[in-house]
This record gives C-alpha cells, sequence and structure tokens, in this order.
C-alpha cells in the first residue's frame, strides 16, 4: 500500500514538473508578460536575465495547485529552474508572503567575453559617422554579456537579441543587427552584422539658391553635389535623419573647397532633409559681391516686349548691424535698345528686405526702392518710386532656379499693368 501511494505521488509530481517545464520553456521563447499569484525576485543575474527567469518561473507558479503548500512549491520550482536555466546553479527558492525569491549563480567560473559590431560595407563621410556610432554602444553591450554563462545562450538567446536592439535603437536606427557567436582563445566574442531596413534612401536632390552669385554658376556646384552625394544613397532613412546636422556640415565644408565659391568668397548653408528623395537645399552667398544677370519677356503690355539686365554689387562692411551694398545695374530695353545704367545704395535691417535710393541714366532723377529678396518657391516684392511721384512696383514668385513670374505695374506706361518672366542667368 505504502509502495502504491508513493507510486501515485511520484506519478502526479512527475507529471506537474513536466507540465511546469514545458509550459516555462515555452514562455522563454516569447517578451510578453504572464500574470501570476506570485510575484518572483532573481538575485544572481543582470537585469534584463532577471526579467526571463521571472517571467518563467511566474508562468510555473501560476500553474501550481492553491493547496500546495509552499514547502512543496520550492521544490517543485527548484528542479524545474534546473532543468531550465542551463549554465547557472540554483542557489535557492524562498517563498515568503507571496513572493518568490529565487537565488542563481554561474555554475562556472565566468568566460571572457568580447563583443565586435562590424561596419557595414559602406563609404566616408557616412563610414567615419558609423564608426563613431558604434563606438557609443560597444560599452554597453560588453557590459550586457560580461560573465555571462555560454550555456545560458540555450534559453536566453531571443532576450539577449532584444536588449541588442535596445541598446541599437537610439544610436543605430535603421539598421537591423545579426548575432554570432564564437570561441575565442579560450574566451567568446560575439559578432553583431549591421545590415540596412527600409525604408532607404534612393536618391539625393541638391537644389542651390543664391542671390548674390549668377544662376549659371548653380549648375557646376549641383553636379559635383549630385556627385559627391552617391555615398548616401542605400543607407537607412531612420539613420540618415539622425545624422542631418553631420550632412549639412560636410556639405558647406566640401562647397568651400570649390573654386567658385572661393573665388567669391561664398558662404555656404545647407539645409538637409532624409526621405527616399532626400533633399539637400542650400544657400550660397559671397560675403563681398554680388553679381546677377537677368532676361525677361513682357505680357499684357504693349509699351514694352523684354530687357536684359545686369547687376554688380560690393557689400560694405559698417559698425551697425545692417548689411549695406554699393551697386550698379545696366539695363537694355529691347522695344527701343535704350540702355539704362542704375547707381545704388542699400541696406538690409532685416533678413531679405533691402532700402535705398539708387540714380537712373534714363532720366537723370533719383528713385527710392525697396525690396524684398527672392527665394525660391515663396513670394517676393519690390518697389521703386522717383522724386517727381511716377513709381513702378511688382510683387513675384521664384517658381524654380531659373523662372521667376511677376505681376508688374508701371505709372509711366499706358498699359499700366502687365505680366513679366523672369529668366534668371
Amino acid at each position: 500500500m505504502a509502495s502504491e501511494n508513493f507510486s501515485k505521488q511520484d506519478k502526479y509530481t512527475l507529471k506537474l514538473w513536466v507540465a511546469a517545464v514545458f509550459t516555462a520553456a515555452t514562455l522563454l521563447m516569447f517578451t510578453g508578460d504572464a500574470s501570476a499569484s506570485y510575484r518572483v525576485e532573481a538575485v544572481g543575474v543582470s537585469d534584463w536575465l532577471g526579467a526571463i527567469v521571472e517571467r518563467s518561473i511566474s508562468a510555473v507558479a501560476e500553474r501550481m495547485p492553491e493547496t500546495q503548500s509552499d514547502e512543496s512549491t520550492e521544490r517543485v520550482i527548484k528542479v524545474i529552474s534546473e532543468k531550465l536555466f542551463d549554465g547557472y546553479s540554483v542557489d535557492s527558492v524562498k517563498i515568503s508572503s507571496g513572493v518568490i525569491k529565487i537565488g542563481l549563480s554561474p555554475e562556472k567560473s565566468p568566460h571572457e567575453w568580447k563583443v565586435e559590431v562590424q561596419t557595414p560595407q559602406i563609404q566616408a563621410p557616412p563610414l567615419q559617422w558609423i564608426r563613431e556610432d558604434i563606438s557609443l554602444i560597444e560599452t554597453p553591450l560588453s557590459g550586457l554579456i560580461r560573465g555571462l554563462p555560454v550555456e545560458a545562450l540555450n534559453w536566453c538567446d531571443s532576450g539577449l537579441k532584444e536588449e541588442v536592439l535596445r541598446i541599437l535603437a537610439p544610436v543605430l536606427p535603421g539598421w537591423k543587427p545579426t548575432l554570432m557567436v564564437h570561441s575565442e582563445n579560450g574566451g567568446y566574442k560575439m559578432k553583431i552584422s549591421l545590415a540596412p531596413e527600409l525604408p532607404l534612401v534612393l536618391a539625393v536632390n541638391p537644389t542651390l539658391t543664391s542671390n548674390s552669385l549668377p544662376t549659371l554658376l548653380h549648375e557646376d556646384l549641383r553636379e559635383d553635389l549630385m556627385e559627391r552625394s552617391a555615398p548616401f544613397i542605400g543607407l537607412p532613412v531612420a539613420w540618415t535623419k539622425r545624422h542631418e546636422k553631420q550632412i549639412n556640415l560636410w556639405t558647406e565644408t566640401f562647397l568651400q573647397t570649390r573654386g567658385v565659391v572661393e573665388r567669391t568668397s561664398a558662404e555656404p548653408k545647407a539645409s538637409f532633409s532624409a526621405g527616399q528623395v532626400s533633399q539637400m537645399k542650400v544657400n550660397v552667398e559671397s560675403r563681398h559681391y554680388t553679381i546677377g544677370a537677368w532676361a525677361a519677356l513682357y505680357a499684357g503690355t504693349r509699351d514694352r516686349t523684354g530687357e536684359f539686365g545686369v547687376h554688380l554689387g560690393r557689400k560694405i562692411k559698417t559698425f551697425s548691424k545692417w548689411s549695406m551694398e554699393v551697386y550698379g545695374e545696366g539695363i537694355l530695353e529691347l522695344q527701343d535698345w535704350d540702355p539704362e545704367g542704375r547707381l545704388g545704395l542699400r541696406w538690409s535691417p532685416w533678413g531679405d528686405v533691402w532700402i535705398g535710393g539708387e540714380w537712373s541714366s534714363r532720366d537723370s532723377m533719383w528713385w527710392g526702392r525697396i525690396n524684398i529678396e527672392p527665394r525660391m518657391h515663396k513670394p517676393y516684392a519690390w518697389f521703386r518710386w522717383r522724386e517727381d511721384g511716377e513709381y513702378n512696383a511688382a510683387i513675384g514668385y521664384k517658381a524654380t532656379e531659373y523662372i521667376s513670374f511677376e505681376l508688374h505695374y508701371d505709372t509711366r506706361d499706358e498699359d499700366s499693368l502687365g505680366l513679366r518672366m523672369i529668366g534668371n542667368l
């Protein structure tokens, strides 16, 4: 009878252990939280390993009979833990006030671990930035696996990958890690390779604008930028977005080495916006000169057909915060081939707003002048008034680097109101 009772009890306990082991082993493969009647605390292991242990033991404890004593539950959990958590000894299992406290320690002396994050096959300048990013995560990754028994990878590999992802996410967004463990000189090395994740940068579209340099000079700079921005193609958009400031600085530094920028003492300002088709907007303004040329056609008026014009200016440094420019303009009307020369002085009290005066050779009179410099895809305006009360003005829109449209008004013409299309040369 005693033997028979023992056999029944042994079978019941064995079934319970087997069921609990399978339940815990299954839950080790997932990261979701499990509700349990006990709260579990794991000591002797790192926080991320402890979370896996606590989740698994909570699942086991949840399926224990409510009538089972704490001592019996402790024995069952200890046996199950020894089977589940390879590489660790279960030093103690204690239940007190609904809390299961499980103490673990490595079975062997801790192995020496090294971490190697392999640099993706990319070119400079992104190559330098990703190396800097990798240097930021090497220490946290080393701390993650310090003292970890290699046998524990049998049950914590998915949790380890999640922790690696957590460390990488803020520093290397858009890069997917792949983990491999190798034995090396009596220790172990965890190699992490990085692969780009969608969406990727498929193209970079540079656009250049300037109110002080001829538009014809922009094309050479634009082609140079298109050629030099090839290393950004194929990079994750998320990671490229994180490095927009570095890309802006790189763009500005690169343009400063171009001959046109050096000769005109120009200062480039870049604004990069990451996307599948990334936009690289650059404004290049000379610190000393303004050089411009244009050709215009008129519509809606019989008084004008077209004109050619050039603008040459020299910026002057003053003690005030206002920018100042002395300039000359030459304009040739196609209606009667009557040239006009202008000499002027203007100040910029704020941003793109300029105020000044100029003398015209056509009527030998002084004109006051206010204008807002044109910017890409933005409206602008200018207003000129003569000392005898005549005036002309326009409201315009810069559609592209080369083309602008204006609604033009001149009190000196019979058809005072007309349209003007300007080609920026």
